[in-house]
C-alpha cells in the first residue's frame, strides 16, 4: 500500500501530540490546579491530530498503534478502558452512566489519570449525558402532574438503572400509574429495583434486547410516554427505523408522546471517544432524525451543550 505524503505528515504530528501529552507527567506539576488547563490543551491537541490523521486517510490501525501509549497511561480512568475491559461488553454500560451522574473521581490524586478523569467529568460530553437524564426526569414528572382522566403509563427503553425515574418524588405517583423498564443488561434492571424504593410498587422490568422484547412490552402497553435515552446513538438507520415504527404502531398510545435523544454531527469529542476509548457513536443531524419520522408531528431541540438532539413525537389520536 502506498502511503501518501500528507498521511505520513499527519502521523508525525499525531506522534508529536502523543509525546507532548505523555510528557505532561514530567513537565507539569500535577499537584498544581493550574496544570489542569495546560493538560486540557494538550488533550485537545491530541484529539485534533487524531481527527486530522483520520481525515487524511491514515488507516485506523495505524492511528490506534500511535495512540496506544496514551490509552495505557490512562487505563485506570473509567473512561479510558479498552474495549475488552468494558464491564458489560459494550461502551455505554450502565455503570459508566451511573459514574458520570455521580461525577466521581476515585483515581489517585495528582496523577495524569486523575486529571484526565477530572477533565472528562467536567466536559460537555459528560454534561450532555446528565442533561439527557434530567430532561427525561422532567418529561416523566410533567406527565404525572398534568391534568388526567386516569392512570398514566411510562415505558423506558434502554433504561439502564433508571436514574431518571429514580429522581421522581413518590408523592406525585398515584394509584394505577405504572412504569415499565427494559434493558439488555439484567444487572442494570437489578440495580434499578434496588434504588427505586417506593416506586418499585409501580414498576415492572422486562430484560432483553429491545427487538426481542417487543411482544411482552406490547402486552403491557399501550403507553402514554415512551422514552429512549441514547440507544439511537448505536442503531444504524435500518434498526432505528424498525424501532421507531414499533414504538409508534405497537407501544405508544394514540395521543401519547415518544421521545428519544441522539448525538449530533460535529461532536469535537468524537475522535478521542473512538480512538482512545473504542466508543463509536452514530451521529444524526435534524434532517436525519426527521427522516426516521415521516408524516409525524415532530419537535426537535438541543440540550444545553448542543451535543445531543432531543426529539419529541406526538402520536396521532
Amino acid at each position: 500500500m502506498t502511503v501518501l505524503p500528507h498521511s505520513t505528515d499527519a502521523l508525525h504530528r499525531l506522534s508529536d501530540a502523543v509525546d507532548g501529552f505523555l510528557r505532561s507527567e514530567k513537565e507539569l506539576n500535577l499537584s498544581d490546579p493550574a496544570s489542569q488547563k495546560l493538560l486540557g490543551g494538550r488533550f485537545r491537541t491530541l484529539g485534533d491530530q487524531i481527527r486530522a490523521s483520520a481525515q487524511t486517510g491514515v488507516p485506523d490501525e495505524d492511528i490506534a498503534a500511535v495512540v496506544q501509549p496514551v490509552r495505557s497511561a490512562c487505563a485506570r480512568t473509567p473512561f479510558m478502558r479498552s474495549e475488552e475491559e468494558w464491564t458489560r461488553g459494550y461502551p455505554s454500560d450502565y455503570r459508566l452512566v451511573e459514574h458520570v451522574l455521580a461525577q466521581a473521581n476515585n483515581v489517585t490524586p495528582n496523577t495524569l489519570a486523575w486529571h484526565v478523569e477530572a477533565m472528562l467529568q467536567s466536559s460537555p460530553m459528560t454534561q450532555q449525558v446528565r442533561n439527557r437524564v434530567m430532561h427525561q426526569t422532567r418529561l416523566i414528572g410533567d406527565m404525572l402532574t398534568a391534568p388526567r382522566n386516569g392512570p398514566r403509563s411510562v415505558l423506558l427503553i434502554a433504561s439502564g438503572a433508571a436514574p431518571d425515574l429514580r429522581s421522581i418524588p413518590p408523592g406525585i405517583v398515584r394509584p394505577g400509574d405504572r412504569f415499565v423498564l427494559t434493558d439488555v443488561d439484567p444487572d442494570a434492571l437489578t440495580l434499578a429495583q434496588k434504588r427505586l424504593g417506593l416506586l418499585n410498587d409501580f414498576t415492572t422490568v422486562v430484560p432483553g434486547n429491545i427487538f426481542r422484547a417487543l411482544n411482552p412490552l406490547a402486552e403491557l402497553g399501550p403507553f402514554d410516554l415512551v422514552l429512549v435515552n441514547g440507544l439511537y446513538d448505536y442503531l444504524n438507520d435500518r434498526a432505528a427505523v424498525r424501532l421507531t415504527e414499533a414504538v409508534l404502531t405497537r407501544l405508544c398510545r394514540p395521543g401519547g408522546t415518544f421521545y428519544f435523544s441522539s448525538v449530533t454531527p460535529g461532536n469535537p469529542f468524537r475522535w478521542p471517544l473512538e480512538y482512545l476509548m473504542e466508543w463509536q457513536l452514530i451521529e444524526r443531524d435534524e434532517a436525519a432524525v426527521r427522516a426516521l419520522l415521516p408524516g409525524c408531528d415532530v419537535s426537535v431541540g438541543r440540550e444545553p451543550t448542543g451535543l445531543a438532539l432531543l426529539t419529541h413525537v406526538r402520536t396521532r389520536r
